[in-house]
């Protein structure tokens, strides 16, 4: 089904849930205007963002009238008022189950091992906050047993999530997620990475399905990891470093 209403999305390129939802729309050529919400000037704490979504949080999204948060239902929305294609999440409603599965799984798993792991292992400084390494390690070890389910369960006889021989909302939420991931120490992550073929894998054939809107998307991502990185390097040469603004 189509829509002649107009659709904007509010979102920060630094935000996982926001990158989800710009890529599925590029991707189905979904007509959206894009309104960047800066988190890091609180933005999405001022009244006219407020408006749009009363928790605070991008991405959201305003569809002639109609105001929705979270990237997850976000996309569920817009598979069932768009034209896209049935893989993304399909009709059928065993397969619908299988792809909300791994949705709600990711929410309470892989969400919550990535992202204060980057946070406390490199981002809290420039976010002004104190690395915590408790919390680090309880995000690292949650992160972990999210890659091996990935790759035992999720991964282990198809090439996408939800037993998919194509992506579904569900595999681009998670690769947005774990591409996070690039904001680490390259050896760090490989580390990380390095025991998970298949995970491995997957991201590769998720890029290559939604090109080029993958890396377009995760532009902003990568100049932060190539400042990071250099800055690393600066700090191991001795030299000294203000910490990058986001």
């Amino acid at each position: 089904m189509g829509s002649s209403r107009n659709l904007t999305l509010y979102v920060d390129f630094f935000s996982q849930p926001s990158r989800a939802v710009i890529i599925f729309c590029r991707v189905n050529e979904i007509e959206a205007d894009v309104h960047l919400v800066s988190l890091r000037k609180k933005e999405s704490r001022q009244p006219p963002f407020l408006a749009i979504n009363p928790l605070g949080q991008v991405p959201a999204i305003d569809d002639g009238g109609f105001t929705l948060s979270e990237s997850h239902t976000i996309m569920r929305y817009l598979a069932a008022t768009r034209k896209v294609a049935d893989h993304w999440y399909p009709e059928d409603l065993e397969k619908r189950a299988c792809v909300d599965r791994v949705l709600d799984w990711h929410l309470g798993n892989l969400r919550r091992g990535v992202a204060p792991y980057v946070v406390h292992r490199e981002l809290a400084p420039l976010l002004g906050r104190t690395k915590n390494p408790t919390l680090a390690a309880e995000a690292e070890a949650c992160l972990k047993q999210s890659l091996m389910t990935m790759e035992t369960v999720w991964l282990k006889d198809s090439p996408f999530f939800a037993g998919g021989s194509q992506p579904s909302i569900a595999d681009i939420s998670s690769a947005c997620e774990l591409q996070q991931l690039k904001l680490l120490d390259k050896e760090e992550s490989g580390a990380l990475l390095a025991p998970y073929e298949k995970v491995k894998a997957w991201m590769v054939a998720v890029e290559e399905f939604t090109a080029p809107y993958f890396v377009e998307v995760h532009g902003e991502l990568e100049k932060l990891a190539k400042i990071l990185q250099d800055r690393r390097k600066s700090e191991a040469e001795g030299e000294v470093e203000t910490a990058p603004k986001l």
